[in-house]
Formats: C-alpha cells, structure tokens, sequence
C-alpha cells in the first residue's frame, strides 16, 4: 500500500472518532423514532452541552490512548492511565465507572488493579472499545499483540472479560480495514470471518452479534430491526457489533456509515464515534466531509492537534 494512503489511513481513523463523536453527541439517549422524526437523518453538527462540533469523553480518552502510544513508543499502562487523569474533563460526560477507576488510580491503586471490582466483577460498557482506534493503528502489522495490547488498555477502566474482549475486537475490525486498499471491494464476509477467526469470541455475545450481523447484512433491514437485533446502548456487546454492521452495510461511504450510526438512536455519540474510527481507517482523512472537518473544535487539543497525532503514529511505524 502506498506510504500517502496509508497516511491518511492513521490520520482518518482518529479525526473519525472526532466527527461521528461531534455528530451524534447532541442527540444522545435519543430513541431512533425521535431521531426520524426530528431530523430524518443527523447530516451537520447540532448544537450540544459543549457546543456545535465539541467532543466528548470518546474521543478525549482516544487522544489519550494515541498520546501515550506516540510518546512511549507503544503501550504502557501507567503512562496512559496517567494520560487519561492528565485530560479528564468532566464537562466531556465521563461515565460513573470511568470516573471511578481514575479516581482509584489518584489514590494509588494500579492502573491493572483500579477497574477490577467496578460493577461487581469490572464494567462491561463500551467505554474501553470508543477509545481503542490508536491501538488499532499502531499494531496494524501485528494481530496478535494488536489484541493483547488493546485487552490490557481496557484493563484500565473496564475490567469484565467481555470490556477487554469489546475492545480487542474495535481494535481487530480498524487494524483490518487499515490493511485493505479502499479503491478495491472490501468483502463483507471476510472481514467478519476474519474478526470471528482471530477473535476468540466463540460461546460470548460477540459470537452470537457478528452472526446476526452477517443474516443483516444479506437481508438488508429496516433500521429498527437492526438497532433490535444488535443493540445501539453503551454495553461493548451491544454497540461494536452495531459499529461494524453500521461500516459494512455502508461501506463505499464514510458519511453514510457514521449517519447511519447515529440514526440508529441510544449511545449515539459512542456508535458514530466508532463506526467513524472503522470508516476512517478504511476510506482515509480525504472521504470525511469538508463541512464536517470545518465545523470540530479545534482549540488545544482539538482537530489540528488529533491530526498530528495520527502523523505522529504513523511516522513511528
């Protein structure tokens, strides 16, 4: 693959994240049928809390997950633990058991120890998998240790078997499609094959989701069936299978698989945020909308910044 496209691959898949985060903030919780029905489909940035085109805590914690990865050279627990308390903005709408384990790493537990007994047994939200596009770029050469790392980044905050799992298989999906030229067909059927091949999803939710997914995808349904069958809420089980049916399903297009995302309703800042990390991966930074890219944010740390970090990944590899 040329160096340029796979340039643009690295910087696509965070200023992604950054759109569809942007793009479905402002009707998060929304049902499916409000969103129909007051919108048709969400096409521009609305207003929300933080302002048109601001980010939320997805793509903050994104940055913070590609900050550390580009300034040790790879992963290191503490280094992003620290990363994430460094940039924690709670005006960003963390969720409770995020706060939680950064607060316990401020009192000193261990970045391996401060998500274990969230929840019970370790938080199975999506929370980990919003944030892990970087990792899927940096290991994009190397399945195996793109999937250890991506489990141990989720360690962090989202303990549960099934939060590590959700995160290694958003990380599996953007590491893949970095790897496929965007001006040759993407199968749809590979890609899943691949995902349940490397992935040892088997006997999990996933397993059961990316095999509804497959059956979606040849009967080509209604959005509201889809948004039954796979979920649009902030459980990992319930949101990355629906990111990569809301890529395949749509996959000539970034704008229309990051709309379609977040029309599917619920977590939809989550959903478009990491539906626009596949994407972007697979199509590069030059298929994302003008329109969209002029509307971000883009003070400190914003869209001029999230683009050099992706350069930044890039050069180290």
């Amino acid at each position: 693959m040329q160096k340029k496209l796979l340039k643009e691959k690295f910087i696509g898949a965070l200023v992604g994240t950054f759109v569809g985060d942007a793009l479905g903030m402002a009707v998060e919780g929304y049902s499916l049928e409000r969103i129909k029905a007051d919108y048709g489909q969400i096409d521009h940035m609305l207003e929300a809390r933080l302002g048109s085109g601001t980010y939320t805590d997805d793509t903050e914690m994104m940055i913070g997950v590609a900050e550390s990865l580009a300034s040790v050279g790879g992963f290191d627990g503490e280094d992003m633990a620290n990363r994430f308390i460094d940039n924690f903005n709670l005006d960003r709408g963390y969720g409770g058991g995020t706060i939680q384990a950064l607060n316990n790493i401020k009192a000193g537990t261990s970045w391996q120890e401060a998500g274990k007994h969230i929840f019970g047994n370790g938080s199975f939200g999506n929370g980990s998998a919003m944030r892990v596009a970087p990792i899927g770029l940096y290991y994009y050469d190397k399945y195996e240790e793109l999937k250890a790392k991506a489990k141990k980044s989720s360690l962090i905050t989202h303990a549960h078997p099934l939060g590590k799992l959700g995160a290694a298989l958003q990380a599996l999906v953007v590491g893949y499609v970095i790897n496929q030229d965007p001006r040759q067909n993407l199968s749809q059927g590979d890609c899943l094959k691949f995902l349940a091949n490397t992935l040892e999803i088997e006997d999990t939710e996933f397993s059961h989701k990316l095999k509804i997914t497959k059956e979606l995808l040849a009967n080509k349904p209604k959005p509201e069936e889809v948004a039954r069958k796979l979920g649009n809420d902030t459980r990992v089980f319930s949101s990355v299978p629906t990111a990569i049916y809301s890529f395949l399903a749509n996959v000539n297009s970034f704008s229309e698989a990051v709309m379609y995302a977040i029309t599917l309703g619920g977590d939809t800042d989550t959903l478009g945020a990491m539906t626009g990390a596949i994407a972007g991966a697979y199509h590069g930074l030059n298929a994302i909308p003008q329109k969209w890219l002029k509307s971000l944010e883009n003070k400190e740390k914003g869209l001029d910044y999230v683009i050099e970090l992706g350069e930044k990944l890039f050069e180290l590899k």
